[in-house]
């Protein structure tokens, strides 16, 4: 008996392993669990249903002095889910699930979802299968606060793990983790690239840094697994506890095309396959920590700096709208930058600076070469300019009043000057 339970304990193991780093179907390392023939209970099912059972308990090697506050618990597990829940929320006229209730030590079969916390420093992870609810196992360790006065730093393991319970899978894994070699191509291929602000990035600088809301890519991960289960279903779809039907005869199990990325800034990629970014560099600029926009630029030496979104603005345009000094000073000292690259309202990323008058920010730009226009060398293009190339009217060798340089001074040189006035 001992040994079949053992042996049902590796199998789960071995399919948990195999989900998490699985590509059917992906979207930018975003994973919907639904492999082997049966649909697995994950959260992104029931995410219509009433309420929720939550059920957590501590494991046998945690001290009295961890399990005396466990309101602590229920509190940082609520505000967790409701992180995921909150992108959902303006999706549909449906009401999402908003009442969570709590059973300490309760079996995993009377609930939606069983969390045990272990103080044990080892990986965290979450079992999931055909027969039973998520069951969250997180390693809590020795060395953080105790579970009965301080759950805060605990809160990116909490909402990282709950992250698999909904179904979504590590993103952004990174080539110390998995050992692939490949450096990022910007899209991420084999979800293995550099780390954004994601809290399902497996990369450990994202847990240090104390990441307690949602990055953009985490959004848009619950965004795409809702849409993908949920979208164009029927009332006659859903159960009587408000929870999604998954029999094939009654509903289909998804209602998305494989190549639909539905957001306006991905693309549809077949290699890697999923969604990806169309322009990387600026995505993880608008949306990252400056940090992480470095790793990006430090790892992927092939990355186009200079791409141009459907406005014109490049990169370097948002790292000076959004002030990331470090990100502007990296761009700048880049070989193949061109910094006077205009947006479709005819701004360079250092008009946006005088606009915003960010002192250090201009600062790092570097001085713009005399205009030809600027004939006396003032610094500005006006009529003193124009006098200046009147009075010098048919000379030949006239010097800067020759302004494009044919060997006279004629009425394209003034045309030329009138034209750069300011």
């Amino acid at each position: 008996m001992k040994l079949l339970k053992k042996m049902r304990y590796i199998f789960s193991l071995l399919l948990v392993a195999s989900l998490l780093f699985s590509i059917t179907p992906v979207v930018h390392g975003f994973i919907a669990y639904e492999q082997y023939g049966y649909r697995l209970y994950i959260l992104a099912w029931k995410v219509h249903r009433k309420h929720w059972d939550i059920g957590y308990g501590y494991g046998c090697e945690c001290p009295e002095e961890h399990t005396r506050n466990p309101q602590l618990l229920e509190e940082a597990i609520t505000k967790a889910l409701q992180m995921w829940l909150a992108p959902l929320r303006p999706l549909t006229k449906r009401p999402i699930v908003n009442d969570f209730r709590y059973h300490l030590n309760a079996d995993l079969a009377e609930v939606d979802m069983r969390i045990t916390f272990e103080c044990k420093r080892l990986a965290s992870f979450v079992l999931l299968s055909n027969r039973e609810n998520p069951d969250i196992l997180l390693r809590v360790g020795t060395e953080v606060p105790r579970l009965g006065t301080d759950v805060s730093r605990l809160m990116n393991s909490i909402v990282h793990e709950i992250g698999h319970a909904f179904g979504l899978t590590d993103t952004y894994l990174g080539a110390e983790i998995i050992g692939d070699p490949l450096i990022s191509t910007g899209g991420f291929k084999k979800t293995s690239g550099t780390q954004p602000a994601s809290i399902m990035s497996a990369h450990l600088n994202v847990v240090r840094d104390g990441i307690t809301e949602l990055g953009e890519d985490d959004k848009r991960g619950i965004i795409w697994l809702y849409k993908y289960f949920f979208d164009g279903l029927t009332d006659d779809c859903f159960l009587p506890d408000g929870s999604r039907s998954f029999l094939p005869q009654q509903c289909n199990y998804n209602f998305l095309e494989i190549d639909d990325c539905f957001f306006d800034d991905y693309v549809f990629q077949e290699d890697p396959r999923g969604c990806v970014p169309k322009y990387p560099l600026i995505f993880e600029t608008k949306h990252s920590l400056p940090k992480y926009v470095l790793q990006l630029l430090e790892e992927d030496p092939t990355i186009d700096i200079n791409a141009q979104d459907e406005s014109g603005m490049t990169a370097l345009h948002y790292a000076v709208m959004y002030e990331k000094a470090e990100v502007v000073k990296a761009l700048l000292d880049h070989e193949d930058i061109k910094p006077a690259l205009k947006n479709k309202q005819g701004e360079t990323p250092l008009d946006i600076a005088l606009a915003t008058d960010n002192s250090a920010i201009i600062e790092m730009f570097p001085e713009p070469p005399p205009r030809k226009e600027d004939v006396n060398g003032d610094g500005v293009v006006n009529i003193l300019d124009l006098v200046a190339v009147a009075a010098k009217f048919g000379e030949k060798d006239a010097g800067n009043a020759d302004v494009n340089g044919d060997g006279v001074v004629d009425i394209r040189d003034l045309v030329l000057v009138a034209g750069a006035f300011g």
